[in-house]
């Protein structure tokens, strides 16, 4: 029998080290984490995104904030091994470990596991003291999951519970996967595991484990279920038990139509008048990055003025074309809420003012993933119109909207 000892496999400087400090391991721009040193700064920064529509330098320079390359990791860290066995081998200095700050995983199901996974592997420092080296006795997955996923939550998990607890060894227990099968009165039955207490007892000894651990992924309605179960190997005992449930990921893209409403700063005869107008928007959203998103918006407008009670025209129906970089200021814990901060550079597709080119700045407050709120400003350069008024300043836009 082969007994492979997994301790440090694949780690990162991002756990906790005997000679260095602790970082949370969903830092550098994960939900629940928070950065620290250079990393804090960005986000701080990136805070100030919010005051865009006062002030737009503070919007840009917010957005390029996350992409200030930080100093190499300079943590005095006591370099991790991997062990096999009795053996050490030096693992790979730090330069040449893989920097995840800026990774994002593509597929849904995936990022859900590996947060919930982060978060539920810090519970294992609860029973730490009693068993520092665990066999692996199951890994259990719901019908719904096969062949690639199964391989890399598997990956994940391990990583995640390695760096969370480097005190911790991890055994693979081979005799845990073995199927047995045995003819009982002309039926044949397969069993997988351990039989008795007995055989766990001999087992524990045999490895050199303290205890077992049990790994269990449900989904159901779109949420993942992750749990672990830990049992002392002399006794039998539980000793631990964890459950949690994940949150959906952040769409990878989406489409948002909303309704709202459009000001246009004109001035007429030496007096800037405030025009309205009613806009439909469709709004097409692509995220870049954990926190990156780029999108269009492409919006339709027509006058509404009737009871403006200042001098003014009448707007003819146009449009406006206006990409946008978003950047999430604020994620709210366990839930697909955020605020996202957002600079724009696009034209407006009306004859009626000439086609400009304008710019633009502000929040959109997404709700479960379905509702959004904006509120931004447009700038517009002095245009004139056709009748000779002047199309000049700032504008505000407000915009209602469903996304999916």
């Amino acid at each position: 029998m082969e007994t492979e000892t997994m301790n440090h496999l694949n780690r990162r400087p991002g756990g906790k080290t005997p000679d260095g400090p602790k970082r949370s391991p969903l830092a550098g721009g994960r939900i629940f984490g928070r950065n620290r040193g250079v990393g804090g700064v960005r986000s701080f920064i990136a805070g100030l995104a919010m005051m865009g529509i006062l002030f737009p330098g503070v919007a840009v320079v917010s957005l390029l904030a996350p992409l200030l390359g930080s100093a190499p990791n300079a943590l005095a860290q006591e370099a991790p091994v991997w062990e096999k066995g009795d053996t050490q081998v030096p693992a790979p200095p730090p330069e040449q470990l893989v920097d995840e700050s800026f990774s994002f995983r593509m597929d849904e199901d995936v990022y859900q596991f590996e947060e919930a996974v982060t978060l539920i592997s810090t519970a294992m420092g609860k029973v730490a003291d009693k068993v520092s080296v665990i066999a692996i006795n199951s890994v259990y997955f719901g019908g719904e999951y096969q062949g690639d996923f199964r391989h890399k939550a598997k990956v994940i998990f391990l990583e995640k519970l390695l760096a969370a607890n480097p005190s911790i060894k991890l055994l693979r227990c081979q005799e845990c996967e073995k199927l047995e099968t045995k003819l009982v009165r002309g039926v044949l039955r397969i069993r997988k595991g351990l039989p008795d207490a007995e055989a766990r007892i001999a087992l524990g000894k045999k490895l050199g484990a303290d205890g077992f651990i049990d790994i269990g992924v449900f989904k159901e309605s779109g949420q993942i279920t992750v749990y672990l179960q830990v049992t002392e190997a002399s006794t039998g005992a539980i000793l631990l038990v964890e459950e949690l449930g994940g949150r959906k990921a952040f769409r990878r893209h989406s489409m948002t139509l909303s309704l709202g409403d459009m000001k246009f700063p004109i001035n007429i005869s030496g007096s800037t008048t405030v025009h309205n107008a009613l806009a439909v928007t469709f709004r097409e959203t692509v995220q870049l990055s954990n926190r990156f998103s780029f999108g269009v918006d492409l919006s339709a407008y027509m006058d509404n003025n009737k009871t403006n009670p200042d001098p003014h025209i009448t707007l003819s129906a146009g449009g406006v074309l206006l990409p946008f970089l978003g950047y999430d200021v604020l994620q709210f814990p366990e839930s697909t809420t955020r605020l996202t901060a957002y600079i724009a550079v696009g034209k407006m597709l009306a004859p009626q003012f000439n086609y400009p080119t304008i710019t633009g700045g502000g929040v959109i407050f997404i709700v479960g993933d379905r509702l959004e709120m904006t509120i931004g400003s447009n700038s517009y350069p002095d245009t004139y119109l056709t009748n000779g008024e002047i199309l000049s300043g700032s504008g505000l836009m407000v915009l209602f909207g469903y996304r999916w």
